[in-house]
């Protein structure tokens, strides 16, 4: 049994949506924890930053290597740099965040709600990042068909 299947053209597409799903389904659920005030929630909103991140830098690295495997048209080339660009500035950004929380728990534990829902903008602002990554590499695949069989 082969890891990648036959249809795809090489494993970054199957890692890429984990991620994205993770970071956005936390920034969610960090709303949701600073609203409900449950320590539970707001815990597992932390886990799920952590995990978004790991699967950041490991659709990060698949696209990486994904690059190398594909043969994109000269037209895609600029659009296949800022993809690659603005993943890397999206995984810093959340690989930053992921940390810093984990560091600063207990103190953001006990915290009032003003600065709760200031270190939720900033989650909220790599959300931007988050999106645009995403949108340049719907882009090659579906404007100029990166990845996809002739």
């Amino acid at each position: 049994m082969q890891l990648i299947p036959e249809w795809a053209p090489n494993i970054h597409p199957l890692i890429i949506h984990f991620p994205i799903v993770l970071l956005l389904f936390a920034v969610f659920t960090d709303t949701i924890s600073i609203w409900l005030q449950k320590d539970w929630l707001y815990k597992s909103t932390l886990m799920t930053y952590f995990f978004g991140a790991l699967g950041a830098i490991t659709a990060y690295i698949t696209g990486r290597i994904a690059a190398d495997t594909v043969n994109p048209p000269f037209k895609a080339e600029l659009t296949m740099s800022n993809h690659s660009d603005w993943a890397l500035y999206t995984v810093i950004y959340f690989s930053v965040y992921a940390i810093l929380r984990l560091i600063f728990i207990k103190k953001l534990d006990a915290a009032n709600k003003i600065l709760r829902l200031a270190v939720l903008a900033v989650a909220m602002a790599g959300l931007y990042l988050l999106i645009h990554t995403a949108d340049l590499g719907g882009k090659l695949v579906f404007k100029y068909g990166v990845g996809q069989f002739k």
